[in-house]
Parts: structure tokens; C-alpha cells; sequence
């Protein structure tokens, strides 16, 4: 088990944060982002996509990646928010991910026997 962890400064709707980012190769499609009182887990496919595209998702995670900042929209039943995030800091954090297990390769990555 490989696992990344990164503390990526954020700016929410309350004001600025640090945001602990986690990748566990055990769970190789998602990456786990720790906010102050909430825990959201993100496809890694989702934020590469942005990155690339500049904008990516559908539904209760939508991110938009026009320049030099990122902007994640979060939503709930409950309620809504938003991070932004460097670009540079995202773009790190998905290159170690794809450098854990290479994008095409997450099945392998997973011990099904503990599915």
C-alpha cells in the first residue's frame, strides 16, 4: 500500500483553509479531500479531466479550471460550497497519483480478494 498525502492551501466561502488531500493506492480512483468538518472523496479522473479540459462534471462535484485556479462546487441535499485551489497544487497531486498507478492500471491496483 502507497499512500499521498498533501496539505493543498484553499480558499473557501469562510475563508482561507488548508485542506488535507489524500491518495491511497488501495482505492485507486478517488482522492480524498479533508475540509474543515467534512470529508469529500473525488474521482482523480474528475480532476485530471478539468485540468486538461478545463472544466469537468455533472451533479454534486463540478470543477472548472479556467487559468491559474480551481474551482471545485460541492453540493448536498443539505446544502452547498465551494474550494478554490491552486492549479499548480491540484496538477501536483494528480501527476504523484498517476505516478502511483498509472490511469488505465486501477484494477490491478485493487485487492479484490478484500472487495
Amino acid at each position: 500500500m502507497t499512500a499521498i498525502e498533501s496539505r493543498l492551501h484553499a480558499l473557501l466561502k469562510t475563508g482561507h483553509a488548508v485542506v488535507n488531500a489524500r491518495y491511497d493506492t488501495t482505492e485507486p480512483y478517488a482522492v480524498t479531500f479533508g475540509f474543515p468538518g467534512a470529508e469529500w472523496v473525488i474521482s482523480r479522473e474528475l480532476l485530471a479531466e478539468a485540468l486538461h479540459c478545463g472544466q469537468a462534471g455533472i451533479g454534486d462535484v463540478r470543477v472548472t479550471a479556467p487559468g491559474d485556479l480551481i474551482t471545485v462546487g460541492l453540493s448536498t441535499p443539505e446544502g452547498s460550497g465551494w474550494v478554490v485551489f491552486r492549479r499548480d497544487d491540484l496538477a501536483e497531486l494528480v501527476a504523484a497519483t498517476f505516478d502511483a498507478v498509472r490511469p488505465g492500471t486501477e484494477s490491478a491496483a485493487i485487492d479484490w480478494s478484500q472487495a
